[in-house]
């Protein structure tokens, strides 16, 4: 058993914010087109690709992160959905945001001497294997659910008096949790403002966990009613 408070929600809601925006600002959009275009492969080649989908996963992970403190906190049914769909969402997206970011990444070096490696892109991606594109889509779907479940939480605890601050602070970030897997469809401007509203989502939360909080004050600590599980 130990001690916590709503601080513990502030910095992976934060964190998770800052990594998406970052994602999506930063990411080269030459395959925006076509996957296998010059365009792509410079895109692949760019150090900022790395770096950009680097955020993305650690992004994704923070998200995670945030279903997993809130069980920290509350120890119910729902939190429980929280933690382990975000785990196990989280887990899922990793490897494919891996063969994306070093895998395309080694792609577009290549192509700069053999253009002819970019037939690659697509087995790269998984698009060649059902297995790929299904444990890609189930991660974010699990995360979707572990957000809307941590906005529940949120809510209940709010209205039973346990925690202050606005009953709907953690809804924006699950509606951007939710919305993770549709804006890989938009267009790069659509992705780009998607990553503002996520950031602004996830601003709120951790605002709100900061100045808000337990019953008592934002920093009066709050016994879980279960054992923190690891």
């Amino acid at each position: 058993m130990r001690s916590t408070t709503t601080h513990h929600l502030v910095m992976p809601a934060a964190s998770s914010g800052v990594l998406i925006a970052a994602y999506l600002l930063l990411r080269p959009y030459g395959d925006a087109g076509s996957p296998t275009s010059p365009e792509a492969a410079a895109a692949y080649a760019s150090t900022w690709w790395v770096v950009a989908h680097l955020a993305g996963a650690l992004g994704l992970v923070q998200l995670a992160r945030v279903g997993l403190r809130i069980d920290d906190l509350l120890g119910t049914t729902t939190t429980m959905i929280a933690r382990w769909a975000g785990l196990a969402g989280a887990t899922l997206v990793l490897p494919v945001y891996g063969a994306e970011t070093f895998g395309l990444h080694s792609v577009g070096q290549a192509a700069a001497t053999d253009p002819s490696v970019m037939s690659l892109v697509a087995g790269v991606r998984g698009q060649e294997h059902p297995a790929g594109m299904t444990i890609f889509g189930l991660g974010l779907l699990l995360l979707a659910v572990s957000g809307i479940a941590t906005a529940l939480a949120w809510r209940g605890a709010v209205r039973s008096g346990r925690w202050t601050g606005p009953v709907w602070a953690a809804t924006p970030l699950a509606v951007g949790a939710a919305l993770v897997l549709p804006q890989f469809f938009l267009p790069p401007a659509g992705r780009v403002a998607f990553g503002v509203a996520y950031a602004a989502a996830a601003a709120l939360l951790a605002v709100t966990a900061q100045w808000a909080g337990s019953r008592g004050g934002a920093g009066a600590p709050f016994v879980p009613a279960v054992e923190v599980r690891a």
